[in-house]
């Protein structure tokens, strides 16, 4: 794997905008019981929601794959997404 700015701008590329917008669906929809309700939920809040995700994902991100040693990526990104898990818990039941 290389490295250097431009790899490390790809990589988050990829991962925020191929990954995230299919993740956060599929998110709503095991966070909520009812089909209709995550249509509803996606239609009102899908967008705030991505915005929220690129404030914390693409620093964090870019973060990891510039200074994070490799061993210690997945331990980084748990501990982020930890975080992240209980904002997105809170907001898609309406909590947060």
């Amino acid at each position: 794997l290389g490295s250097g700015l431009p790899i490390t701008l790809e990589k988050v590329a990829i991962d925020q905008f191929l990954q995230a917008p299919v993740f956060t669906v599929l998110i709503f929809y095991y966070l909520n019981l009812g089909v209709c309700d995550v249509r509803a939920k996606l239609r009102s809040t899908y967008a705030s929601t991505l915005v929220n995700n690129w404030l914390l994902w693409v620093p964090a991100t870019a973060v990891n794959f510039a200074f994070v040693e490799p061993e210690y990526r997945v331990l980084f990104l748990n501990i982020v997404f930890f975080g992240w898990s209980i904002y997105l818990s809170l907001f898609v039941s309406g909590s947060g």
